[in-house]
């Protein structure tokens, strides 16, 4: 038979088709709604409450006061920190004291440039002048140890 189709034949409710053979549901595509159309709203900020004060923001600290830098104060940061590392070096130890004389002096001229300039660079400078006095010191005993033994009363030198 190759007529045509015939319309299948419903129930009196409208939800149950007769297949020929039992009564099935009706399955119906899902109705879908027109969604409206969204327009963006503007962001709404709270507004602080009145009986708290705005808190003050964090300035930092100016490094150069008036364009004045301490570079006097660097310079024995640096090289206390370097006379210090060649101190324990037996063949660089009087390199280490040199630097580490030269760390006391730029120190003290720091110190007294920090002062008169409000006080830039003054930590390094401290630094440098104690890492300094420190490194003169341990360089000259570990001299005064290593010669005291070579000089001895017994020991000769052989060539």
């Amino acid at each position: 038979m190759t007529g045509p189709q015939a319309q299948p034949l419903l129930s009196p409710d409208g939800r149950f088709y007769w297949d020929g053979m039992e009564w099935r549901p009706v399955v119906q595509p899902p109705v879908v709604q027109p969604q409206p159309y969204y327009q963006p709203q503007a962001p709404v900020y709270p507004q602080p409450m009145a009986q708290y004060p705005q808190q003050p923001y964090y300035q930092a600290q100016q490094q150069f006061v008036g364009g004045h830098s301490n570079g006097a104060g660097t310079t024995a940061g640096v090289l206390g920190i370097i006379a210090v590392i060649l101190m324990f070096i037996p063949v660089a130890d009087f390199g280490g004291n040199l630097l580490g004389v030269l760390a006391v002096i730029f120190g003290i001229v720091g110190i007294s440039r920090a002062n008169r300039i409000g006080g830039v660079g003054k930590g390094m400078a401290i630094t440098g002048l104690v890492l300094g006095l420190i490194a003169v010191l341990v360089s000259v005993i570990f001299i005064i140890a290593v010669y005291s033994y070579l000089f001895r009363g017994g020991y000769t030198f052989t060539g």
